[in-house]
């Protein structure tokens, strides 16, 4: 790599930062492509003629902004551009990969008829121990896992569930046309959590991992509801987007 001029030394502009502000250049005009291997340590030393500690202190600071990724035994590598979405409406993950030109599959995981615990009952407002379906299915993205998810639903409300094509047809879709429910609301939180290791490995994460976990209860129009769901997204992948206008 060519050398440049020595980064200038500033008080209250350490060498570090301007060491990681030239790596973001690189990285947002699409010099470095996402997903590719930085150059080794050595040569970037040699191009800003700073000390290997200094480097280090850059990449640290973008791996920390979600800018880079270390991956244990490769290297570190550019982080890939992060699936957006919105959420200003009910949320479909079929319907936002094909807006977003992405190749979906759904990976059904276990489907279960059981009773219902008193955390679950909860918040599907039924009696602990009334039967629920569980469902637990993997989405995907061009291949690649991008949300683990557990949906229950109160048995009484939709029998039979499990029988239904979980994996290819919309659940809104089931409920709208076999069961004649039309969900009209839904309540959403979100908030980072750490991985389980089965959570980990079923998204293909690197340990710690933090997934972005959504817990949605869905509502009919007399506000009923219809099912809870706790979807986990990787962190790494997926950022979401609130759209607020003024009242």
């Amino acid at each position: 790599m060519k050398k440049q001029k020595q980064l200038s030394k500033k008080a209250g502009f350490p060498l570090y930062v301007q060491a990681k502000e030239y790596l973001l250049g690189k990285i947002e005009s699409s010099e470095w492509a996402e997903g590719g291997m930085l150059p080794r340590e050595e040569d970037l030393c040699r191009t800003l003629d700073v000390s290997r500690i200094t480097i280090r202190e850059a990449m640290k600071l973008l791996v920390r902004e979600g800018k880079l990724e270390r991956i244990p035994g490769k290297g570190t590598f550019v982080s890939r551009r992060k699936l957006e979405q919105r959420l200003d409406r009910q949320f479909s993950f079929t319907r936002w990969a094909v807006l977003n030109a992405i190749e979906h599959a759904t990976r059904i995981l276990r489907v279960e008829t059981l009773a219902c615990t008193s955390h679950i009952a909860k918040h599907l407002e039924i009696g602990e121990g009334n039967l629920v379906t569980r469902i637990e299915r993997l989405r995907l993205g061009n291949g690649e896992p991008l949300m683990a998810e557990e949906i229950w639903v109160p048995e009484a409300l939709c029998p039979e569930l499990h029988l239904k094509d979980l994996a290819f047809v919309p659940l809104h879709d089931i409920l709208a046309k076999d069961y004649g429910i039309e969900l009209v609301e839904a309540i959403e939180s979100i908030e980072p959590r750490v991985a389980s290791d089965t959570v980990r490995q079923l998204l293909h994460m690197h340990d710690p991992a933090l997934v972005q976990a959504v817990e949605h209860t869905a509502y009919t129009v007399d506000h009923k509801v219809v099912y809870f769901a706790v979807a986990q997204y990787r962190g790494d992948r997926v950022k979401f987007t609130f759209e607020l206008t003024a009242s």
